[in-house]
């Protein structure tokens, strides 16, 4: 078993690179356009939406022309899609592939988080579009996995000895907490997308059972999301200081991790190391109900950006800490995603 990066990784965590972008050359080669769609990538905070070229017959698509909109700037997918288009001036593809958080069809959606119902013949007759595909960010992000590169777009954490013809399990935090499934199916993989984040918590220490009751006395129902997203920092924190006494309850998450991350914040340290042993505890808990033995992915916005924390936490110890069964998970290889843009490969391959 090996439970922290060797030097290699190490050096990856310390400085995790992004989705490499490649406009309309790959390996060097020079490539013919063969068609272009717009994909999106849609969480609780931001929008990302780029073009994507499929040219000379390649199944990895070119991804370029990407911006990044606030979301608390639009009113819906559907305007925030509209000023996407405007950036092109007029050179917009006609086919729109868009991953949003939330449960979805390929004609409907709900983006929870912003409580924004999507209708996609709303949104392909408004704009004049051949065809508007809707589908889960994190299945969209798990669709994207087979095209990533270790060291350019994820790092290892955990060497395993993964089973191709087993699921892959795909998860992570940002504004919620996504989880979905790759299941192999002779030459390709099928994605299952999930809502895994809204399955209950389960404490494993006596500190997570009185962070639990403490939200409990707040929102009724505690589940994963509720600890595993930018402001489930913010609410572990804030328990802690009214836990131990001191400090700042008014901070917020990216205070958080900023102190914590230069140190002398004990509050903020603990924060961070307590969000990252619950995010290793609940992969650990989806990889033993998904049968993950093909490998877990971890993504979403929040752990590139605390990803040189992780060699100390306690992390990888809770995947595989499982009882009668940690020697099932112990095999397991998990990896984390830094590329930044991975979903929209995965939307455009959808």
């Amino acid at each position: 078993m090996q439970c922290a990066p060797g030097r290699e990784s190490r050096k990856a965590l310390a400085g995790v690179a992004g989705w490499k972008l490649r406009a309309g050359v790959v390996l060097g080669k020079v490539m013919t356009e063969t068609g272009s769609r717009i994909v999106a990538d849609v969480g609780g905070t931001n929008g990302r939406f780029g073009l994507a070229h499929f040219v000379d017959g390649q199944e990895q698509p070119v991804i370029d022309s990407v911006k990044v909109f606030s979301c608390n700037e639009f009113a819906g997918l559907g305007e925030m899609l509209g000023a996407y288009r405007d950036e092109l001036n007029g050179s917009a593809p006609k086919i729109a592939k868009l991953a949003i958080a939330g449960p979805t069809t390929a004609t409907k959606g709900r983006m929870t988080n912003l409580g924004w119902d999507i209708s996609a013949d709303d949104i392909r007759n408004y704009h004049g579009l051949d065809q508007v595909l809707l589908l889960n960010d994190f299945g969209a992000l798990a669709r994207s996995c087979p095209y990533l590169k270790e060291g350019q777009d994820f790092v290892t954490l955990k060497d395993g000895e993964a089973d191709p013809a087993a699921p892959i399990s795909v998860m992570g935090p940002g504004t919620g907490f996504g989880v979905a499934m790759l299941v192999p199916d002779q030459d390709r993989y099928i994605t299952c997308s999930t809502e895994g984040g809204f399955m209950a918590f389960a404490p494993a220490s006596r500190l997570e059972h009185d962070l639990t009751e403490y939200l409990r006395a707040e929102l009724g129902y505690v589940c994963v999301e509720h600890f595993l997203c930018g402001e489930g920092i913010a609410r572990i924190y804030r328990f802690l200081v009214d836990y131990g006494g001191g400090g700042d309850r008014n901070l917020t998450p990216a205070d958080i991790t900023r102190r914590a991350a230069e140190g002398h914040a004990p509050a903020c340290e603990r924060a961070v190391q307590l969000f990252l042993s619950i995010v290793g505890g609940t992969a650990g808990d989806i990889a033993l109900a998904h049968g993950a033995k093909g490998g877990v992915y971890l993504g979403g916005g929040i752990l590139p950006k605390i990803a040189d924390m992780i060699p100390e936490s306690d992390l990888l110890k809770r995947f595989v800490s499982k009882g009668a069964q940690s020697s099932y998970v112990d095999t397991i290889p998990v990896k984390l995603i830094t590329a930044k843009y991975a979903a929209l490969v995965g939307a455009a391959v959808a």
